[in-house]
């Protein structure tokens, strides 16, 4: 089809692109995640909808965060497809109110005097209210995701708090033999730092870092500000990651030119 040109060519375009997507039919019993995602991204349509990327990056989140004897329970959650054929089935009605809405020519095209200014506000408004509808629809999408990852743990006999646990148990585990006393670490005390361990425990770290406030005096006290000061840092903190860098300076700089990129 020739790319429209002149005036009208941006809504003719539109136009275009609503006639060449064709309606979206419902799921059945989806294989595998890539059915599911497939699912939740078709409902698009090029130059005029995007994909409902934050959906589709939950869902495939958590399905990589479960077990795998749970993955197959989510992949197959009724309540989610459902849900996702809900959407798709409002996607369609949504689509061919957007396509009437794009074949009313804009008042620059047919003229003041022949532009029919009820029927295009008519056709607008049916648009926004099944594009709000749609959004709503793949709203509960995003919910219902969230809810079928505990069915899925529940049907393997577990929770997401187990599942938790697990995964800080895990996390602990493998830093503990990463890190050791000299080790270069970042974390985060609220503020981003760099620093040295200084000893390794069952569930933390104490580490040693600079004093921003170094070559002050502390106004309660009146004494000078040392020019290390040290914490403790939880081994199941998202925020602990060792470094490779020999000095603390040396980290600082590392994660400055990291923060920056």
């Amino acid at each position: 089809m020739n790319s429209p040109i002149g005036i009208g060519a941006g809504r003719e375009k539109t136009l275009q692109a609503l006639e060449e997507q064709t309606d979206l039919a419902p799921i059945d019993e989806p294989d595998n995640i890539n059915d599911l995602i497939e699912a939740v991204n078709d409902i698009a349509v090029p130059r005029v909808l995007s994909p409902p990327e934050k959906t589709v990056e939950q869902i495939d989140e958590i399905h990589t965060t479960l077990p795998e004897t749970a993955q197959s329970h989510y992949v197959g959650d009724d309540q989610l497809l459902w849900h996702i054929n809900v959407a798709r089935s409002q996607f369609n009605d949504w689509m061919g109110k957007r396509r009437r809405m794009a074949e009313v020519p804009s008042p620059v095209e047919a003229g003041r005097a022949n532009y029919p200014t009820k029927r295009a506000q008519k056709r607008s408004q049916l648009e926004e209210q099944a594009r709000k509808e749609l959004e709503a629809k793949l709203d509960r999408v995003h919910s219902t995701a969230r809810g079928a990852k505990q069915r899925a743990l529940n049907a393997i006999g577990s929770s997401v708090g187990e599942q938790t646990d697990q995964r800080r148990k895990e996390r602990r585990n493998k830093l503990r033999e990463q890190l050791s006393a000299g080790t270069i670490v970042k974390f985060r005390n609220p503020k981003l730092r760099v620093g040295r361990v200084i000893r390794v425990n069952k569930k933390s770290v104490r580490v040693q870092y600079s004093n921003p406030r170094a070559g002050t005096t502390c106004p309660v006290t009146g004494e000078e500000e040392p020019n290390k000061l040290e914490d403790r840092i939880q081994l199941d903190s998202e925020y602990l990651e060792q470094i490779d860098a020999d000095t603390i300076k040396e980290g600082e700089t590392l994660v400055g030119h990291r923060e920056q990129s």
